[in-house]
């Protein structure tokens, strides 16, 4: 890896876009895409806006009422708490509400031609499945019991047991694929005659980042570790993937010690992380972890939410509330007291750097379309 060019951001970039649908990747295509997430999002603000209305918590009526008596009389539950903070603070944004001295109060009552109904034609745009927009529509349904704790997200998606499904559905689209296809030819231009090329993932999940990254290196010999927290995850990669020779299968925690999970110290040649690494307790420690595990000019490739995208704010952000009596992610890290589980793009290069990275580049450019769904690919070195 030491003597090894990293390829330019634009190399990367181009591999991203021929992974999309040709009418797709032109810019007349891709400038379509704005309006849709905009769409997608002003959906589930409505939504919660409604539920303010409906529950009496804050109404068109209402003088200004602070955070906790929104919540205290919206009845959620306390492990829910910083969600319904960062609902406020999205529609302030959006200029759904306003806030003065503390207090929220109505601005504007959002568009009628933005309800649910309109989800599959959005979802549709994005590139995700209709099992995405059949998903939120139901937490929308229920979107009360979700906050108060008399329903779980689990119950709602996953009642089938069908959690690969759900999850790739989540997964699945237009600024992933795009993503994906990025990292996997970066990953491409490590691989040459000499050493075989030893690639950890981390928190592996529905494998869509593990499939664009073996599908580019087709044939090429490769030591390739899926790993994932969850049993159900590496089960199911180990039977996708099982015709590729090289790969294997194990159990590994983002926040747990490498070394004691049978990832020796400078053992790895690239780490690869498709958004998971939001789910560190401490940021800063999992990436010290992860520098640990590289060998010295050793690649770090992750995908991740760089901001808060509103439309999940109604949907997979709950599956990020805490268990009763544990801590919010990030507690301990500079998240901590913010109510943020993500970070932005310059938190992340500052932790990287902390942690002994040189970052190369990060994609989508912040002016592409593809920017709007807050999803960032970051490419980075050991130093």
């Amino acid at each position: 890896m030491k003597n090894l060019t990293p390829p330019p951001a634009d190399t990367a970039h181009e591999a991203g876009l021929a992974a999309l649908p040709a009418e797709l990747a032109t810019d007349s295509g891709l400038a379509k895409l704005p309006a849709a997430m905009q769409r997608l999002e002003f959906i589930s603000l409505r939504a919660i806006m409604e539920l303010f209305s409906s529950s009496g918590a804050l109404t068109p009526e209402s003088v200004g009422r602070g955070s906790e008596e929104i919540i205290n009389t919206l009845g959620a539950a306390c492990r829910h708490h910083w969600l319904v903070r960062r609902w406020l603070v999205a529609l302030v944004e959006r200029e759904f509400l306003r806030l003065s001295n503390g207090n929220y109060s109505w601005e504007q009552i959002p568009e009628s031609a933005v309800g649910a109904d309109k989800l599959p034609e959005a979802y549709g745009a994005l590139g995700f499945p209709p099992e995405m927009a059949e998903s939120h529509q139901k937490l929308l349904t229920h979107l009360s019991e979700l906050v108060r704790d008399q329903v779980s997200i689990n119950q709602l998606l996953f009642e089938n047991g069908e959690i690969l499904t759900a999850l790739a559905a989540y997964q699945n689209n237009w600024f992933t694929t795009y993503l994906n296809y990025a990292a996997a030819s970066i990953v491409k231009q490590a691989v040459k005659p000499g050493p075989m090329l030893r690639v950890l993932e981390l928190g592996g999940g529905a494998g869509l980042t593990t499939a664009a990254i073996l599908d580019t290196l087709a044939g090429r010999p490769i030591n390739y570790r899926f790993t994932d927290i969850s049993p159900l995850f590496t089960t199911a990669a180990q039977k996708k993937f099982r015709n590729h020779i090289g790969l294997r299968c194990s159990l590994l925690d983002i926040n747990a010690d490498f070394t004691a999970q049978s990832i020796p110290a400078a053992s790895t040649d690239i780490v690869v992380a498709g958004n998971v690494l939001h789910n560190a307790a401490h940021i800063g420690q999992t990436l010290q972890r992860i520098r640990r595990s590289l060998v010295t000019g050793g690649w770090l490739l992750f995908s991740e939410s760089t901001r808060e995208n509103h439309a999940m704010l109604t949907a997979m952000q709950f599956l990020l509330s805490p268990a009763k009596s544990e801590p919010l992610l990030g507690s301990e890290d500079r998240r901590g007291g913010t109510d943020q589980v993500f970070i932005d793009s310059t938190a992340w290069q500052e932790e990287l750097v902390k942690a002994g990275f040189e970052v190369k580049c990060f994609l989508p450019a912040s002016t592409s379309p593809l920017s709007v769904a807050g999803q960032t690919l970051f490419f980075a070195i050991a130093v």
